[in-house]
């Protein structure tokens, strides 16, 4: 019984510190990027709701089963509601204790919620979105990036033809926008990071798609890590890289 409570904590740990097995298209969810007005704030929401921590040469970065967050301190724009990012979606294994857990600390579910499902804010108006999965191997992990845009079907054939579906744990779903969409750079959920297994490939890929590149393919100083900076056409900033499977 002791080395299989042993193997179940090892898998476990396992799981955690891992990045998903990326899609038929190579991709991933990489390393969402933040900027939050509290630190302290955002990192007790973040470790209530389960995270680890991370590193990577000099970045410090939050962790969960499925997707890596790089926080900074600094001035947003605003939330995530309003923006074509309109929240972030976890699975949990017990909802009810995932609130408790966050009720303790003073965020309490919006509205509506129900014994399978729940939406809070996080600090800095980052909006979250709960769904109970008793299945899972880890308490929590990554899900979802839900976005609203004017053009919700082309928005998606636009994903699946440059990223693919179902992208692990950065699954990108949609929803008519019922009101302007702002674009994501300078707010508090800054970018979404995707981590693919051919960086200049992809980028390659996307020169003509319709999205503003950024830059090309820049080598991370001090990292074994390589990335690439764009806009998809509805406004969201997105990182894409390669490398982060050195994550410890």
């Amino acid at each position: 019984m002791k080395r299989l409570l042993v193997a179940s904590v090892a898998a476990a740990m396992a799981l955690f510190a891992q990045l998903p097995a990326p899609n038929a298209a190579g991709v991933t969810a990489g390393h969402h990027i933040f900027v939050v007005k509290n630190l302290e704030a955002s990192n007790q929401f973040w470790d209530a709701l389960g995270a680890g921590r991370g590193t990577l040469g000099p970045l410090n970065l939050v962790k969960f089963p499925g997707v890596l967050f790089l926080i900074r301190q600094g001035d947003n724009s605003g939330g995530t509601e309003g923006s074509s990012v309109n929240y972030l979606g976890f699975k949990v294994k017990d909802l009810k204790a995932t609130l408790a857990k966050l009720d303790a600390i003073g965020v309490k579910p919006l509205a509506g919620a129900t014994a399978m499902q729940a939406f809070v804010m996080a600090p800095d108006q980052i909006k979250v979105h709960l769904t109970e999965d008793k299945a899972l191997a880890t308490s929590v992990a990554s899900d979802e990036a839900h976005m609203a845009v004017p053009n919700p079907v082309e928005a998606e054939a636009w994903y699946a033809k440059y990223f693919g579906t179902n992208i692990p744990g950065a699954r990108v779903t949609f929803e008519q926008a019922k009101g302007p969409v702002a674009g994501t750079k300078g707010r508090a959920l800054d970018r979404l990071g995707f981590e693919v297994k051919d960086l200049a490939t992809v980028v390659e890929k996307l020169k003509g798609s319709g999205a503003q590149m950024n830059g090309n393919v820049n080598k991370a100083k001090n990292m074994d890590l390589s990335v690439s900076i764009l806009t998809d056409p509805w406004g969201t900033y997105i990182e894409l890289s390669q490398g982060l499977a050195a994550v410890k």
